[in-house]
């Protein structure tokens, strides 16, 4: 009987201490799982802040080198929305009290000061007048500027997963130089979520807002069939429609912006028919070729910068698109992205663009894009301008180092609107700067600030 007592008991307290240890497993996976949380919305935040940052940077290095007052107060306005919004990202993140008050008090110093600015600057008259303030601006400017690169050094920290954020409120300092840190285990998944705010890679162009257009501008003719349609891609691939290295494998008509036939064409050869497909768009009305992929593998590049330029010069002017002039470029995973604007006259026509892919291990073209070409180009009526380069040039900031000597282009400063501006690239620093003065009026119209990375050019 007592054995059996004992073996009740024996059995009980195994019960209770199974019982126990799911309950203490239950507890550490809910707390793993809290915590995984939690750091996901400490990432989230700190790369907000790491944009507002980095936007406070590049427009205060704006301010430094614009001219026309106008142009001054729509900058000071953004500065201080973005020192408001960095303001508000410092808040959510567990950040060592020292550290919350330094920076929080920067904020709050460049926001107020960009909008005193802003509230006492009068429509025609310089912002800034002062050798003072702008000695104040530089300051702030250096300082921002050494607090983007803190940032981004953290952020390597992060991608690394040498640190938790939750981790910071410990001391930055002690985390990082501790031997074994923990690993950082939350995704960044979210992180593309705040991407859409962004600069926009000056290879897509700095200029593409103007793609809000209702009615695609440089698509008119007839309605073709979906055979006229493939034999125009054949002919767009190969300069031929027949007899060559491709048969049209399917085409199908696709409804959109612009509506067009879906054309997919696949190798005559008999053992690889799937080798390097290539897929095109060709309007339905009209008969024109909106875009092109080609599917392959890319290998390690072989070919130069210059060589692929010219390809892709040459591919162009193959296909009827003359006196387009190269203006920005990008080179990612072994290809190289060219973007051509159109010209008339001479004047560049920023908005009506082109991209060329070239696969730099055989200089082979992978890909071509021309919407937003079709969606714009149309013949401008161009003023003469009224300004001389020489009188345009004399509107920079006396700050900026000019490189370049000014050309004409034509600029989108709205959904419908377009300007005929001097383009001038300048130097102030380490920092290089593309402006645009009005040549008709003389007016600062944009500013953008070139900064390189791994993949390209930004243009902010």
């Amino acid at each position: 009987m007592k054995d059996k007592r004992g073996f009740l008991f024996i059995i009980g307290f195994l019960v209770v201490l199974a019982g126990v240890g799911f309950w203490g497993y239950r507890q550490s996976a809910e707390r793993r799982q809290l915590e995984v949380t939690l750091n996901n919305n400490y990432y989230r935040t700190f790369y907000e802040l790491t944009e507002n940052v980095q936007s406070l940077t590049v427009l205060l290095s704006k301010i430094l080198v614009a001219e026309a007052p106008n142009q001054d107060r729509l900058i000071f306005m953004e500065i201080w929305q973005r020192a408001n919004a960095a303001q508000i990202n410092l808040t959510q993140l567990p950040l060592p009290d020292a550290m919350m008050v330094r920076t929080s008090k920067y904020f709050t110093q460049v926001g107020d000061y960009a909008y005193s600015f802003f509230k006492s600057g009068t429509p025609g008259t310089p912002t800034v007048k002062t050798k003072k303030e702008w000695e104040t601006l530089n300051r702030l400017y250096k300082k921002a500027d050494s607090l983007n690169t803190e940032l981004v050094d953290l952020e390597k920290q992060l991608s690394q997963g040498k640190l938790y954020l939750s981790e910071l409120k410990k001391g930055t300092s002690g985390v990082i130089q501790r031997e074994k840190p923990k690993l950082a285990k939350a995704s960044f998944n979210d992180i593309e979520k705040h991407m859409e705010d962004l600069p926009v890679l000056i290879y897509d162009g700095p200029f593409s807002e103007h793609l809000e257009k209702r009615k695609p501008m440089a698509i008119n003719g007839a309605r073709i069939s979906a055979p006229r349609a493939q034999s125009i891609a054949l002919t767009f691939v190969e300069r031929q429609s027949s007899n060559g290295k491709y048969r049209v494998e399917k085409a199908n008509l696709d409804r959109g912006k612009i509506p067009a036939y879906r054309v997919e064409l696949v190798s005559r050869h008999p053992l690889r028919p799937k080798e390097g497909k290539v897929t095109l768009a060709v309007s339905q009305q009209g008969g024109r070729v909106l875009w092109l992929t080609r599917d392959r593998k890319i290998n390690p590049p072989q070919i130069s910068l210059a060589k692929a330029r010219e390809i892709a010069r040459r591919y162009l002017e193959e296909r009827g698109y003359k006196d387009m002039v190269p203006v920005y470029f990008e080179t990612i995973g072994g290809m190289i992205i060219f973007n051509f604007a159109a010209t008339q006259d001479k004047v560049v026509l920023y908005p009506d663009q082109v991209k060329v892919t070239i696969a730099l291990d055989t200089g082979e073209v992978v890909g071509f894009e021309a919407n937003a070409f079709y969606m714009i180009h149309h013949k401008r009526k161009l003023l003469p301008p009224r300004l001389t380069v020489t009188q345009a040039r004399k509107k920079l900031s006396p700050r900026l180092q000019v490189r370049t000597n000014g050309r004409l282009v034509v600029i989108p400063t709205g959904p419908e609107q377009e300007k005929l501006t001097y383009e001038f690239q300048g130097q102030l620093g380490k920092d290089t700067f593309l402006i645009y003065i009005n040549a008709l009026d003389g007016q600062e119209e944009k500013i953008l600030r070139l900064v390189r990375n791994q993949e390209g050019i930004l243009a902010l």
